[in-house]
């Protein structure tokens, strides 16, 4: 039978215990307030007629601030939460990569924490008993397995628990943000398994802040707003009513909320895609964005391991950018002016550069992704002046 999820007018009211405020004059009115003056209990609505429907081939993209309600709609999907009234059909096994330490107990051992872990996932005692070696292995904590949880690290304790969230291929793939721990080979498998996972899948529904992450994997978008849908298309379309409703709100002074993983503020992305020499300034050419759809000012070159900042950073029009993330300002291109000391051409700042952007150039700290051009540009320079020194 095929694969599905079906949300009909889900509506999902949650109770919420209100103090009236009041001032105190001292620790005894305070105290007295709380004994004779109680909080209230109010519902409060987190999610408001929710309606969409998801066949074999879909992935889509949940969209919003942070408290628009993306992370309690993949909670109801995944009935952690019951909708206070509406109908949910969900079709097909779901896997639900949103709180990997659930069932977990620190005085368990972590081979324990493994059946603790599954079972809570769904998963049969006799299933577990074949995916303990595997999930060890992959984990890398097969010498820790008569260990007590409570003595991991916290990371980890999250390669644990992707390892047995992924153990398994299901029909339904929910996630909140791409899933991303340990150190760097454990990353590189941990990347390997999610794509498969995600190839896997006949439905995927993720939340997430990574606009390019959001437009690569998935074809489909909604828009939240305060529990409501107030947009549903294509990935593209998606896209371009959230950036434009945070340039609404920016024109409003009102600040957006973020990734509250992304330090410092949103996200950025970006590519260098050429570098040149103009007047005794090296010019590098590309284009930058923010999660927020807005365009970062800060350029920052790393050469041989120094950075140098951009004197002046131009912004030009980059339709196929903006098109391409369904951004509401299409000045994403950039142009990036920096002087380089000892540097007269390109081949002489050898083939290690590196570049960073950001809001601004003491948070330039984001890679921009190198274009292949970018490259070869600094691979036919060394190899000039390689041949130059030998003649």
């Amino acid at each position: 039978m095929s694969a599905y999820i079906k949300a009909k007018g889900i509506c999902l009211d949650v109770p919420a215990f209100l103090q009236r405020e009041r001032e105190a004059s001292g620790w005894l009115g305070l105290f007295m307030g709380a004994a004779f003056d109680p909080p209230k209990r109010r519902l409060m609505r987190l999610l408001s007629d929710i309606d969409f429907e998801l066949h074999e081939g879909d992935r889509l993209a949940i969209l919003g601030r942070n408290g628009a309600g993306k992370s309690t709609l993949l909670r109801v999907l995944n009935n952690v939460y019951q909708p206070t009234s509406g109908t949910l059909e969900v079709n097909g096994s779901c896997q639900a990569l949103l709180n990997m330490s659930l069932g977990f107990s620190g005085e368990a051992t972590v081979r324990e924490n493994i059946y603790l872990r599954g079972i809570a996932m769904g998963l049969k005692a006799a299933f577990l008993r074949h995916q303990v070696d595997p999930i060890l292995e992959f984990s890398g904590l097969r010498e820790k397995a008569t260990h007590r949880l409570r003595t991991l690290s916290s990371g980890q304790k999250m390669r644990l628990g992707f390892a047995i969230s992924t153990s398994v291929q299901n029909d339904i793939m929910l996630m909140d943000e791409w899933v991303g721990a340990g150190d760097a080979e454990f990353m590189a498998k941990a990347k390997d398994r999610m794509q498969d996972r995600v190839g896997g899948a006949k439905i995927l529904v993720l939340a997430s802040h990574s606009v390019g992450l959001l437009r690569n994997i998935c074809n489909r978008g909604i828009l939240l707003e305060q529990g409501r849908i107030i947009y549903e298309g294509d990935i593209t379309s998606a896209l371009k009513n959230y950036h434009e409703l945070l340039a609404e709100l920016r024109a409003r002074n009102v600040v957006p909320e973020v990734a509250e993983e992304a330090a410092g503020g949103a996200q950025v992305y970006g590519c260098a895609e050429t570098i040149r020499l103009e007047d005794g300034l090296f010019v590098v050419k590309g284009w930058i964005l923010n999660s927020e759809g807005a365009v970062p000012g800060g350029v920052v070159v790393e050469v041989d391991g120094r950075r140098y900042i951009a004197d002046r950073v131009e912004h030009h029009s980059r339709r196929d950018v903006a098109a391409h993330f369904g951004l509401a300002d299409d000045r994403c291109g950039f142009h990036a002016y920096l002087d380089i000391p000892g540097a007269e051409s390109v081949r002489d700042l050898g083939d290690s550069i590196q570049v960073f952007g950001g809001d601004a150039p003491e948070r330039a700290d984001a890679p921009l992704r190198v274009a292949p051009g970018f490259t070869t540009q600094l691979v036919n320079a060394r190899r000039n002046r390689t041949k130059a020194k030998q003649h």
